[in-house]
Protein backbone atom coordinates (compact mmCIF):
# COMPACT_ATOMS: atom_id res chain seq x y z
CA UNK A 1 0.00 0.00 0.00
CA UNK A 2 2.79 2.41 0.93
CA UNK A 3 4.57 1.67 -2.32
CA UNK A 4 1.48 2.34 -4.36
CA UNK A 5 0.94 5.71 -2.68
CA UNK A 6 4.53 6.71 -3.42
CA UNK A 7 4.16 5.91 -7.13
CA UNK A 8 0.90 7.89 -7.29
CA UNK A 9 2.47 10.94 -5.69
CA UNK A 10 5.34 10.85 -8.19
CA UNK A 11 2.82 10.68 -11.05
CA UNK A 12 0.99 13.68 -9.67
CA UNK A 13 4.20 15.60 -9.35
CA UNK A 14 5.18 14.75 -12.92
CA UNK A 15 1.70 15.77 -14.26
CA UNK A 16 1.89 19.07 -12.51
CA UNK A 17 5.19 19.74 -14.13
CA UNK A 18 3.77 19.02 -17.58
CA UNK A 19 0.86 21.37 -16.99
CA UNK A 20 3.24 24.04 -15.86
CA UNK A 21 5.25 23.65 -19.05
CA UNK A 22 2.12 23.69 -21.18
CA UNK A 23 0.86 26.76 -19.37
CA UNK A 24 4.17 28.52 -19.90
CA UNK A 25 4.00 27.73 -23.62
CA UNK A 26 0.38 28.84 -23.93
CA UNK A 27 0.71 31.99 -21.84
CA UNK A 28 1.73 34.32 -24.74
CA UNK A 29 -1.17 33.04 -26.86
CA UNK A 30 -3.62 33.49 -23.98
CA UNK A 31 -2.31 36.98 -23.35
CA UNK A 32 -2.53 37.73 -27.07
CA UNK A 33 -6.18 36.68 -27.26
CA UNK A 34 -7.01 38.61 -24.11
CA UNK A 35 -5.28 41.64 -25.61
CA UNK A 36 -7.10 41.09 -28.89
CA UNK A 37 -10.44 41.11 -27.07
CA UNK A 38 -9.59 44.34 -25.31
CA UNK A 39 -8.19 46.00 -28.44
CA UNK A 40 -11.15 45.00 -30.61
CA UNK A 41 -13.29 47.16 -28.35
CA UNK A 42 -10.84 50.03 -28.86
CA UNK A 43 -10.87 49.47 -32.62
CA UNK A 44 -14.65 49.63 -32.75
CA UNK A 45 -14.44 53.01 -31.04
CA UNK A 46 -11.89 54.23 -33.57
CA UNK A 47 -14.12 52.94 -36.37
CA UNK A 48 -17.00 55.00 -34.97
CA UNK A 49 -14.69 58.01 -34.69
CA UNK A 50 -13.63 57.94 -38.33
CA UNK A 51 -17.24 57.31 -39.41
CA UNK A 52 -18.17 60.53 -37.63
CA UNK A 53 -15.32 62.28 -39.45
CA UNK A 54 -16.43 60.85 -42.82
CA UNK A 55 -20.05 61.91 -42.24
CA UNK A 56 -18.99 65.44 -41.30
CA UNK A 57 -16.67 65.67 -44.31
CA UNK A 58 -19.33 64.50 -46.77
CA UNK A 59 -21.89 66.98 -45.44
CA UNK A 60 -19.41 69.86 -45.47
CA UNK A 61 -18.38 69.01 -49.02
CA UNK A 62 -22.00 69.03 -50.21
CA UNK A 63 -22.71 72.38 -48.53
CA UNK A 64 -19.64 73.79 -50.30
CA UNK A 65 -20.71 72.29 -53.65
CA UNK A 66 -24.27 73.54 -53.20
CA UNK A 67 -22.88 77.02 -52.64
CA UNK A 68 -21.02 76.92 -55.93
CA UNK A 69 -17.60 75.96 -54.57
CA UNK A 70 -14.82 74.75 -56.84
CA UNK A 71 -13.40 71.23 -56.66
CA UNK A 72 -10.46 72.50 -54.61
CA UNK A 73 -12.79 74.36 -52.22
CA UNK A 74 -14.96 71.27 -51.82
CA UNK A 75 -11.92 69.13 -50.95
CA UNK A 76 -10.61 71.73 -48.51
CA UNK A 77 -13.97 72.03 -46.72
CA UNK A 78 -14.29 68.26 -46.43
CA UNK A 79 -10.78 67.80 -45.07
CA UNK A 80 -11.17 70.65 -42.58
CA UNK A 81 -14.41 69.24 -41.14
CA UNK A 82 -12.99 65.71 -41.07
CA UNK A 83 -10.03 67.01 -39.06
CA UNK A 84 -12.31 68.79 -36.62
CA UNK A 85 -14.10 65.49 -36.07
CA UNK A 86 -11.16 63.18 -35.48
CA UNK A 87 -9.42 62.67 -38.82
CA UNK A 88 -5.64 62.51 -38.31
CA UNK A 89 -3.48 62.89 -41.40
CA UNK A 90 -0.59 61.08 -39.67
CA UNK A 91 -2.52 57.83 -39.31
CA UNK A 92 -5.42 58.22 -41.75
CA UNK A 93 -6.03 58.64 -45.47
CA UNK A 94 -9.01 60.44 -46.97
CA UNK A 95 -10.50 60.23 -50.45
CA UNK A 96 -13.13 62.75 -51.64
CA UNK A 97 -14.87 61.54 -54.80
CA UNK A 98 -17.30 63.65 -56.80
CA UNK A 99 -18.92 61.70 -58.37
CA UNK A 100 -18.77 58.58 -56.15
CA UNK A 101 -16.65 55.66 -57.32
CA UNK A 102 -18.84 53.01 -55.71
CA UNK A 103 -22.38 52.38 -54.50
CA UNK A 104 -25.78 53.07 -56.08
CA UNK A 105 -24.84 56.67 -57.00
CA UNK A 106 -21.62 55.79 -58.82
CA UNK A 107 -20.80 58.27 -61.58
CA UNK A 108 -23.48 60.80 -60.55
CA UNK A 109 -21.84 64.15 -59.79
CA UNK A 110 -24.86 65.25 -57.77
CA UNK A 111 -23.34 63.16 -54.95
CA UNK A 112 -20.05 63.26 -53.04
CA UNK A 113 -18.36 60.21 -51.54
CA UNK A 114 -15.85 60.43 -48.66
CA UNK A 115 -13.74 57.42 -47.64
CA UNK A 116 -11.40 57.41 -44.63
CA UNK A 117 -8.99 54.60 -43.79
CA UNK A 118 -7.07 54.38 -40.50
CA UNK A 119 -4.15 52.06 -39.68
CA UNK A 120 -5.02 50.70 -36.24
CA UNK A 121 -2.49 50.32 -33.43
CA UNK A 122 -1.77 46.84 -32.07
CA UNK A 123 -0.36 46.17 -28.58
CA UNK A 124 -0.75 42.70 -27.04
CA UNK A 125 -2.67 41.51 -30.10
CA UNK A 126 0.59 41.61 -32.08
CA UNK A 127 1.24 38.17 -30.65
CA UNK A 128 -1.60 36.63 -32.70
CA UNK A 129 -1.83 39.08 -35.65
CA UNK A 130 0.76 39.21 -38.42
CA UNK A 131 -0.31 42.68 -39.64
CA UNK A 132 -2.18 45.54 -38.04
CA UNK A 133 -5.81 45.87 -39.21
CA UNK A 134 -7.25 48.91 -40.98
CA UNK A 135 -10.51 50.63 -40.08
CA UNK A 136 -12.69 51.84 -42.99
CA UNK A 137 -15.48 54.43 -43.04
CA UNK A 138 -17.53 55.70 -45.99
CA UNK A 139 -20.20 58.40 -46.31
CA UNK A 140 -22.09 59.79 -49.32
CA UNK A 141 -23.93 63.11 -49.35
CA UNK A 142 -26.50 64.58 -51.72
CA UNK A 143 -29.40 66.99 -51.77
CA UNK A 144 -32.33 65.62 -49.82
CA UNK A 145 -35.92 66.71 -50.28
CA UNK A 146 -36.58 69.38 -52.88
CA UNK A 147 -40.10 68.75 -54.12
CA UNK A 148 -40.76 72.33 -55.30
CA UNK A 149 -40.72 72.72 -59.08
CA UNK A 150 -39.67 75.66 -61.23
CA UNK A 151 -40.38 76.48 -64.86
CA UNK A 152 -37.67 79.17 -64.98
CA UNK A 153 -34.08 78.80 -63.80
CA UNK A 154 -31.52 81.61 -64.07
CA UNK A 155 -28.06 80.02 -63.89
CA UNK A 156 -26.01 83.18 -63.33
CA UNK A 157 -24.35 83.12 -59.91
CA UNK A 158 -24.05 86.90 -59.53
CA UNK A 159 -26.13 88.87 -62.05
CA UNK A 160 -28.42 91.72 -61.08
CA UNK A 161 -31.82 91.05 -62.71
CA UNK A 162 -31.02 87.38 -63.35
CA UNK A 163 -34.81 87.01 -63.52
CA UNK A 164 -36.63 90.22 -64.31
CA UNK A 165 -39.97 91.64 -65.32
CA UNK A 166 -40.34 95.22 -66.48
CA UNK A 167 -43.49 96.23 -68.31
CA UNK A 168 -46.60 97.91 -66.95
CA UNK A 169 -48.86 95.76 -69.09
CA UNK A 170 -46.86 92.56 -68.75
CA UNK A 171 -48.48 89.49 -67.24
CA UNK A 172 -46.74 86.24 -66.40
CA UNK A 173 -48.78 83.27 -65.22
CA UNK A 174 -47.15 79.98 -64.24
CA UNK A 175 -49.43 77.07 -63.47
CA UNK A 176 -47.91 74.59 -61.04
CA UNK A 177 -44.38 75.96 -60.95
CA UNK A 178 -42.23 78.86 -59.83
CA UNK A 179 -39.03 80.67 -60.74
CA UNK A 180 -35.58 80.20 -59.25
CA UNK A 181 -32.46 82.39 -59.46
CA UNK A 182 -28.96 81.11 -58.67
CA UNK A 183 -27.73 84.69 -58.43
CA UNK A 184 -26.39 85.84 -55.08
CA UNK A 185 -27.01 89.53 -55.88
CA UNK A 186 -27.98 91.09 -52.56
CA UNK A 187 -31.12 92.94 -53.62
CA UNK A 188 -32.11 92.11 -57.21
CA UNK A 189 -31.27 88.53 -58.07
CA UNK A 190 -34.95 88.56 -59.01
CA UNK A 191 -36.33 91.97 -59.97
CA UNK A 192 -40.10 92.32 -60.50
CA UNK A 193 -40.31 96.03 -61.25
CA UNK A 194 -43.92 96.20 -62.45
CA UNK A 195 -46.60 94.21 -64.21
CA UNK A 196 -48.37 91.15 -62.82
CA UNK A 197 -46.40 88.07 -61.78
CA UNK A 198 -48.47 85.04 -60.75
CA UNK A 199 -46.39 81.97 -59.91
CA UNK A 200 -46.32 79.17 -57.37
CA UNK A 201 -43.23 80.64 -55.74
CA UNK A 202 -40.29 82.99 -56.28
CA UNK A 203 -37.05 81.62 -54.82
CA UNK A 204 -33.47 82.82 -55.02
CA UNK A 205 -29.99 82.50 -53.58
CA UNK A 206 -29.85 86.30 -53.34
CA UNK A 207 -32.34 89.10 -52.81
CA UNK A 208 -35.73 89.68 -54.46
CA UNK A 209 -37.19 93.06 -55.41
CA UNK A 210 -40.95 92.70 -55.03
CA UNK A 211 -42.31 95.50 -57.18
CA UNK A 212 -45.36 95.21 -59.41
CA UNK A 213 -48.16 92.84 -58.49
CA UNK A 214 -46.91 89.51 -57.17
CA UNK A 215 -49.09 86.54 -56.34
CA UNK A 216 -47.62 83.30 -55.00
CA UNK A 217 -49.13 80.18 -53.47
CA UNK A 218 -46.10 79.43 -51.28
CA UNK A 219 -46.90 82.22 -48.81
CA UNK A 220 -43.92 84.49 -49.42
CA UNK A 221 -40.85 84.79 -51.61
CA UNK A 222 -37.84 82.74 -50.52
CA UNK A 223 -34.32 84.13 -50.32
CA UNK A 224 -31.08 82.58 -49.09
CA UNK A 225 -31.85 79.29 -50.85
CA UNK A 226 -29.18 76.74 -51.80
CA UNK A 227 -28.35 77.10 -55.48
CA UNK A 228 -29.95 74.71 -57.96
CA UNK A 229 -27.80 72.41 -60.08
CA UNK A 230 -28.02 72.72 -63.85
CA UNK A 231 -30.20 69.70 -64.73
CA UNK A 232 -28.88 69.58 -68.29
CA UNK A 233 -25.16 69.92 -67.58
CA UNK A 234 -24.38 66.42 -68.87
CA UNK A 235 -26.10 66.93 -72.24
CA UNK A 236 -23.83 67.70 -75.18
CA UNK A 237 -24.03 68.28 -78.92
CA UNK A 238 -24.38 65.01 -80.86
CA UNK A 239 -21.66 63.98 -83.26
CA UNK A 240 -22.29 65.16 -86.83
CA UNK A 241 -20.49 66.01 -90.03
CA UNK A 242 -21.17 67.78 -93.28
CA UNK A 243 -24.24 69.75 -94.27
CA UNK A 244 -27.65 68.55 -95.39
CA UNK A 245 -28.51 72.13 -96.36
CA UNK A 246 -25.68 74.55 -97.18
CA UNK A 247 -26.67 77.70 -99.08
CA UNK A 248 -23.64 79.42 -100.58
CA UNK A 249 -21.53 81.41 -98.14
CA UNK A 250 -23.11 79.77 -95.09
CA UNK A 251 -26.25 81.83 -95.52
CA UNK A 252 -29.35 80.65 -93.69
CA UNK A 253 -31.57 78.11 -95.40
CA UNK A 254 -34.89 79.78 -96.27
CA UNK A 255 -37.68 77.28 -96.87
CA UNK A 256 -40.83 78.38 -98.69
CA UNK A 257 -44.50 77.48 -98.54
CA UNK A 258 -44.16 75.78 -101.94
CA UNK A 259 -41.86 73.19 -100.33
CA UNK A 260 -42.87 73.47 -96.67
CA UNK A 261 -41.62 70.23 -95.11
CA UNK A 262 -38.32 70.29 -93.24
CA UNK A 263 -36.53 67.09 -92.24
CA UNK A 264 -33.95 66.54 -89.53
CA UNK A 265 -30.32 67.13 -90.41
CA UNK A 266 -27.48 69.64 -90.44
CA UNK A 267 -28.41 73.15 -91.62
CA UNK A 268 -25.19 75.03 -92.21
CA UNK A 269 -25.94 78.73 -91.75
CA UNK A 270 -29.14 78.01 -89.77
CA UNK A 271 -32.79 78.38 -90.78
CA UNK A 272 -34.77 81.56 -91.44
CA UNK A 273 -38.55 81.48 -91.83
CA UNK A 274 -39.43 84.61 -93.80
CA UNK A 275 -42.56 86.74 -93.91
CA UNK A 276 -45.66 84.95 -95.13
CA UNK A 277 -44.06 81.50 -95.30
CA UNK A 278 -45.75 78.56 -93.57
CA UNK A 279 -43.35 75.72 -92.74
CA UNK A 280 -43.66 72.29 -91.07
CA UNK A 281 -40.81 70.57 -89.20
CA UNK A 282 -40.88 66.78 -89.18
CA UNK A 283 -39.71 65.02 -85.96
CA UNK A 284 -35.98 64.84 -85.39
CA UNK A 285 -32.79 66.67 -84.43
CA UNK A 286 -32.08 69.87 -86.38
CA UNK A 287 -28.52 71.13 -86.07
CA UNK A 288 -27.94 74.81 -86.84
CA UNK A 289 -24.23 74.84 -87.72
CA UNK A 290 -22.97 78.42 -87.50
CA UNK A 291 -26.37 80.02 -87.84
CA UNK A 292 -29.54 81.18 -86.09
CA UNK A 293 -32.98 79.71 -85.87
CA UNK A 294 -34.99 82.73 -86.96
CA UNK A 295 -38.66 83.46 -87.60
CA UNK A 296 -39.29 86.93 -89.00
CA UNK A 297 -42.00 89.16 -90.47
CA UNK A 298 -45.03 87.02 -89.83
CA UNK A 299 -43.51 83.65 -90.74
CA UNK A 300 -45.26 80.54 -89.38
CA UNK A 301 -43.65 77.27 -88.31
CA UNK A 302 -45.04 74.17 -86.59
CA UNK A 303 -43.67 70.77 -85.59
CA UNK A 304 -43.76 68.02 -82.98
CA UNK A 305 -40.94 65.85 -81.66
CA UNK A 306 -38.37 68.49 -82.59
CA UNK A 307 -34.96 69.32 -81.06
CA UNK A 308 -33.10 72.36 -82.43
CA UNK A 309 -29.38 72.54 -81.60
CA UNK A 310 -27.37 75.72 -82.10
CA UNK A 311 -23.68 74.95 -82.48
CA UNK A 312 -20.59 75.49 -84.67
CA UNK A 313 -18.41 72.79 -86.18
CA UNK A 314 -15.27 74.95 -86.23
CA UNK A 315 -15.81 76.62 -82.83
CA UNK A 316 -16.96 80.03 -84.10
CA UNK A 317 -20.07 81.62 -85.53
CA UNK A 318 -22.52 80.11 -83.06
CA UNK A 319 -26.18 80.97 -83.52
CA UNK A 320 -29.14 81.84 -81.34
CA UNK A 321 -32.97 81.94 -81.26
CA UNK A 322 -34.69 84.94 -82.82
CA UNK A 323 -38.47 85.21 -83.26
CA UNK A 324 -39.65 88.65 -84.38
CA UNK A 325 -42.30 90.78 -86.01
CA UNK A 326 -45.54 88.89 -85.52
CA UNK A 327 -44.12 85.45 -86.21
CA UNK A 328 -46.15 82.41 -85.19
CA UNK A 329 -44.43 79.34 -83.82
CA UNK A 330 -45.87 76.10 -82.48
CA UNK A 331 -43.19 73.53 -81.62
CA UNK A 332 -42.89 70.69 -79.11
CA UNK A 333 -39.91 68.61 -78.05
CA UNK A 334 -39.58 64.83 -78.31
CA UNK A 335 -41.49 62.96 -75.62
CA UNK A 336 -40.39 59.83 -73.80
CA UNK A 337 -42.56 57.76 -76.14
CA UNK A 338 -41.46 59.29 -79.44
CA UNK A 339 -39.81 56.89 -81.90
CA UNK A 340 -39.64 59.10 -84.99
CA UNK A 341 -36.33 60.37 -86.30
CA UNK A 342 -33.18 60.54 -84.16
CA UNK A 343 -34.95 62.03 -81.19
CA UNK A 344 -34.65 59.62 -78.31
CA UNK A 345 -32.18 59.54 -75.43
CA UNK A 346 -30.56 62.70 -74.09
CA UNK A 347 -32.82 65.04 -76.07
CA UNK A 348 -36.16 63.90 -74.69
CA UNK A 349 -37.92 67.08 -73.58
CA UNK A 350 -35.27 69.35 -75.17
CA UNK A 351 -36.70 71.84 -77.67
CA UNK A 352 -33.85 74.39 -78.06
CA UNK A 353 -30.26 73.69 -77.03
CA UNK A 354 -27.53 76.28 -77.44
CA UNK A 355 -24.03 74.78 -77.26
CA UNK A 356 -22.37 75.75 -73.96
CA UNK A 357 -19.09 76.13 -75.88
CA UNK A 358 -20.57 79.20 -77.56
CA UNK A 359 -19.55 81.30 -74.57
CA UNK A 360 -21.31 84.43 -73.41
CA UNK A 361 -22.07 87.25 -75.84
CA UNK A 362 -24.89 89.76 -76.18
CA UNK A 363 -25.16 88.74 -79.85
CA UNK A 364 -26.01 85.19 -78.77
CA UNK A 365 -28.86 86.08 -76.44
CA UNK A 366 -32.18 84.52 -77.43
CA UNK A 367 -35.16 86.76 -78.19
CA UNK A 368 -38.90 86.42 -78.73
CA UNK A 369 -40.52 89.79 -79.45
CA UNK A 370 -42.67 91.97 -81.67
CA UNK A 371 -46.16 90.63 -80.93
CA UNK A 372 -45.21 87.06 -81.77
CA UNK A 373 -47.62 84.26 -80.94
CA UNK A 374 -45.69 81.32 -79.53
CA UNK A 375 -46.74 77.89 -78.31
CA UNK A 376 -43.77 75.87 -77.08
CA UNK A 377 -43.45 72.52 -75.35
CA UNK A 378 -40.21 71.34 -73.76
CA UNK A 379 -37.03 73.06 -72.56
CA UNK A 380 -35.24 76.10 -73.93
CA UNK A 381 -31.65 75.70 -72.72
CA UNK A 382 -29.08 78.49 -73.15
CA UNK A 383 -26.46 77.76 -70.46
CA UNK A 384 -24.11 80.63 -71.33
CA UNK A 385 -26.52 83.30 -72.60
CA UNK A 386 -29.82 85.04 -71.87
CA UNK A 387 -33.33 84.79 -73.22
CA UNK A 388 -35.94 87.55 -73.28
CA UNK A 389 -39.62 87.85 -74.10
CA UNK A 390 -40.33 91.44 -75.07
CA UNK A 391 -42.44 93.80 -77.16
CA UNK A 392 -45.78 92.21 -76.44
CA UNK A 393 -44.66 88.65 -77.16
CA UNK A 394 -47.23 86.16 -75.97
CA UNK A 395 -45.60 82.91 -74.95
CA UNK A 396 -47.70 79.96 -73.89
CA UNK A 397 -47.88 76.20 -73.82
CA UNK A 398 -50.68 73.73 -73.30
CA UNK A 399 -48.23 71.37 -71.62
CA UNK A 400 -44.72 72.03 -70.36
CA UNK A 401 -42.33 74.92 -70.94
CA UNK A 402 -38.99 75.14 -69.09
CA UNK A 403 -36.62 78.09 -69.48
CA UNK A 404 -32.99 77.60 -68.38
CA UNK A 405 -30.52 80.37 -69.21
CA UNK A 406 -28.01 82.67 -67.60
CA UNK A 407 -30.70 85.33 -67.30
CA UNK A 408 -34.42 85.32 -68.18
CA UNK A 409 -36.44 88.50 -68.70
CA UNK A 410 -40.10 89.24 -69.43
CA UNK A 411 -41.44 92.45 -70.92
CA UNK A 412 -44.55 90.97 -72.42
CA UNK A 413 -46.98 88.17 -71.66
CA UNK A 414 -46.32 84.54 -70.78
CA UNK A 415 -48.62 81.70 -69.81
CA UNK A 416 -46.50 78.74 -68.77
CA UNK A 417 -47.70 75.31 -67.64
CA UNK A 418 -45.87 72.56 -65.78
CA UNK A 419 -47.49 69.45 -67.21
CA UNK A 420 -44.15 67.77 -67.93
CA UNK A 421 -45.05 64.10 -67.46
CA UNK A 422 -44.82 63.44 -71.19
CA UNK A 423 -41.12 64.39 -70.98
CA UNK A 424 -40.42 62.21 -67.97
CA UNK A 425 -41.18 64.89 -65.38
CA UNK A 426 -39.82 68.31 -64.46
CA UNK A 427 -36.09 68.22 -63.58
CA UNK A 428 -36.10 71.77 -62.14
CA UNK A 429 -36.64 70.92 -58.47
CA UNK A 430 -35.46 72.98 -55.53
CA UNK A 431 -35.96 73.44 -51.82
CA UNK A 432 -33.75 70.51 -50.80
CA UNK A 433 -30.92 70.60 -48.27
CA UNK A 434 -27.59 68.76 -48.18
CA UNK A 435 -27.84 65.46 -46.32
CA UNK A 436 -26.32 62.00 -46.03
CA UNK A 437 -27.81 59.49 -48.46
CA UNK A 438 -25.45 56.55 -47.83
Amino acid sequence: MTFTRTIFRRFIRQDRGAIAVMFALMLPVIVGFIGLGVEVGMWYKERRDIQTAADAAALSAMFEKDGGGTSAEIDAAATADATRNGYDATTDTIAINNPPLSGPNIGDDAYIEVIINRQLTTLLSQIVLDTAPTAYARAVSGISGGDDEACVLALSSSAQNAISMNGAGSTVNMDGCGVFSNSSHASKAVNIQNGTFEVDCIASVGGINEGGTISTSCGSTKTGQPSMDDPYSAIDVPAYSGCDQDPSGNQAYKPTSSDPDLTEGVYCGGITISSGETIFMNPGIYIMDEGDFQVTGGGTITGTGVTIILTASDGSGYGTISINGGGTINLTAPTAEDTSGSIQGDYTGMLFYQDRNAGSSSSLNGMVNGNSSVELGGAIYMPENNISFTGGAEVGSDGCLLLVAQEVSFNGAADIDNDCDIYGGNPLTYGGTPGLVE
